[in-house]
């Protein structure tokens, strides 16, 4: 047993694992001034204070009996689902704090995966945050963790955060080409959520490993959205204003060159509903015309009538002719005190969703059931009566 604790203990100093059960060499619940590696003025200082003090990242002891943080290290997979179970056991966001390693033990002996991870893995497995396929790439062949590249990162995360992915998105990165399509939706999410930005020139650099002091950003990010309990318009929808160039009916892509020159290609979920002047189009994005001036916007909306929270609906509306539209209220679900996503079903008997905020200039309260007569700049009501 004496020989079992000391070769995990070399292990660890070896690879950086940030573990519990070792407190004779690492630090738990340290803040950032107690490690002699992180300067004050150091970019990652807060969010290393933050992550530190609340045991989602640990520190380790040095040969001289201080702690260092070693924050330019790279984050292992494993350690990227532990760090990911602690930022949502701190903000009391766990689905479950129930240990399902049992179920998974024949996965993990053949996987060699580390018997300080695997409660953090059985975690994400039963919740669905990563497959069995990608638990399996978790260790080489020697059982050493392998590093956790940037998207998957953001795949995790994002999955974690049982956050809205939209029905389209537009990335901003320049190697956005680089990205899998899988994680696209995923990777945009956690932009428009502040989680994860890219680097000062606009790279998201999906393949690169991710760094601890770039995990403990995304940690106490994590952490400050779930606690956060607000819905922001700004983070939920999209809109982009200019002419359509390209139509990919295939591939289910638009490009546009927006109003200020900028092209802007926009892929959309293929299950998203695209509404074209307040009308469905069964017809997908067939019989766009390219050429054509238009708002494009989009947004994941609860289903009013929906029996479960989690249904939603996944429309893309494209306005090419600014007009008035008449139509049933037929639900109106209240965000919070400020917003409320209301069905609206028009003449074809269609439902459309659309958005009304403190900005909507409304003629009182909208009311169930009443014909009403409105405006709108993409999804967003401007004006109703």
């Amino acid at each position: 047993m004496k020989k079992r604790r000391i070769k995990i203990i070399m292990l660890a100093l070896i690879t950086g694992l940030s573990l519990y059960f070792l407190p004779g060499n690492v630090a738990y619940g340290m803040g950032a001034s107690g490690f002699t590696d992180v300067a004050w003025d150091y970019w990652g200082y807060s969010y290393i204070d933050f992550a530190a003090g609340q045991g989602i990242i640990n520190g380790y002891l040095s040969n001289n009996g201080t702690y260092q943080f070693k924050p330019e290290n790279p984050v292992s997979k494993e350690e990227s689902m532990a760090m990911l179970y602690r930022a949502l056991d701190a903000a009391d966001k766990l689905e479950s704090d129930e240990d399902f390693t049992a179920e998974y033990m024949e996965l993990f002996s053949e996987h060699q995966i580390a018997e300080w991870a695997q409660k953090y893995v059985a975690y994400g497995l039963k919740h669905e945050l990563l497959t069995e396929q990608e638990a399996a790439g978790f260790t080489d062949e020697a059982g050493l963790g392998i590093e956790a590249p940037r998207e998957q990162v953001a795949l995790w995360t994002a999955k974690a955060m049982k956050l809205n992915l939209t029905p389209a998105s537009s990335l901003i990165y320049i190697d956005k080409d680089n990205i899998s399509e899988e994680m696209t939706a995923y990777v945009d999410l956690l932009y428009r959520h502040g989680i994860m930005q890219g680097d000062d020139k606009k790279y998201f650099n999906p393949s690169d490993g991710i760094k601890r002091a770039e995990f403990a950003a995304i940690c106490n990010r994590v952490f400050e959205s779930a606690n956060s309990g607000t819905y922001s318009v700004e983070k939920e929808v999209d809109s982009h204003r200019g002419t359509i160039v390209s139509v990919d009916t295939y591939y289910c892509k638009l490009m546009m060159t927006q109003s200020d020159g900028t092209a802007k290609m926009i892929q959309i979920n293929p299950k998203t509903q695209i509404v074209i002047n307040g009308k469905v189009n069964y017809n997908g994005l067939g019989g766009i015309s390219t050429g054509t001036t238009a708002v494009v916007a989009w947004g994941a909306f609860y289903d009013p009538e929906g029996t479960e929270p989690e249904h939603k609906v996944l429309q893309l509306h494209i306005i090419t002719k600014p007009a008035a539209i008449t139509g049933l209220l037929t639900g109106i679900e209240k965000i919070d005190d400020k917003t409320s996503i209301l069905e609206i079903e028009n003449e074809d008997g269609d439902s459309i969703y659309y958005i009304l905020d403190q900005n909507s200039l409304t003629d009182g309260t909208p009311k169930k059931g009443k014909q009403v007569t409105f405006i709108a700049d993409g999804v967003k009501i401007l004006e109703m009566k």
